[in-house]
């Protein structure tokens, strides 16, 4: 099983000096999306967007009038981390799970399919999601969850997201013995938890 405290103490320095040095070199000027570098490959000419998603792509604001106008991929570069879709299931890898803030905490998903529009739209990308449920804290470093995410779903509204909300952290994933629940570990980065 992986050493969560391992992972905290490592990256703890290094995301202390690189928070530092980017507040340092920034001006007071808001941020925009422009920033956050997001790439999209490996398209996947065989695939389309189910309805369901088709329209939640339509809720959150895409500028898609036909789903003949979306391509499929299956690997998308956010901010220099790698991860892949469609990998759940497939030990030892996981790199199809992600972690984004969302309503004020941090949620967990498993990413079926990322989409991007053909033309006309400022967003780099989108990821076809299935939640998980809401995480639960036995410690700071490890939240459970498991494959039931209805309760999330339902919150959040749909089941795509911009890959720009997607937190730039790995996932590691460990079964919790005896149950049908998951570690979450993230190889760097923290959970954002309502108080």
């Amino acid at each position: 099983m992986h050493r969560p405290e391992i992972n905290l103490s490592t990256n703890f320095a290094v995301d202390a000096a690189c928070n530092y040095d980017r507040l340092a070199s920034e001006s007071c000027e808001s941020m925009d999306d422009g920033l956050h570098i997001c790439v999209l490959s490996a398209r996947n000419l065989y695939a389309s967007v189910s309805d369901k998603d088709f329209e939640d792509l339509l809720v959150i604001g895409c500028p898609v009038r036909d789903p003949h106008e979306l391509s499929v991929y299956r690997i998308a570069m956010i901010m220099g981390q790698h991860f892949k879709a469609g990998e759940w299931g497939m030990y030892p890898r996981c790199g199809s799970v992600i972690t984004c803030v969302i309503n004020g905490r941090s949620l967990y998903a498993r990413v079926l399919q990322f989409v991007n529009v053909d033309a006309g739209d400022r967003c780099p990308g989108y990821a076809c999601v299935r939640w998980f449920s809401e995480p639960v804290y036995v410690n700071c470093l490890c939240p459970r969850v498991n494959l039931n995410g209805a309760d999330i779903e339902r919150e959040v509204g749909s089941r795509v997201i911009r890959i720009t909300q997607i937190d730039p952290s790995q996932v590691s994933v460990e079964v919790v013995p005896g149950s049908d629940e998951f570690y979450m570990i993230r190889d760097s980065g923290y959970d954002t938890r309502r108080r």
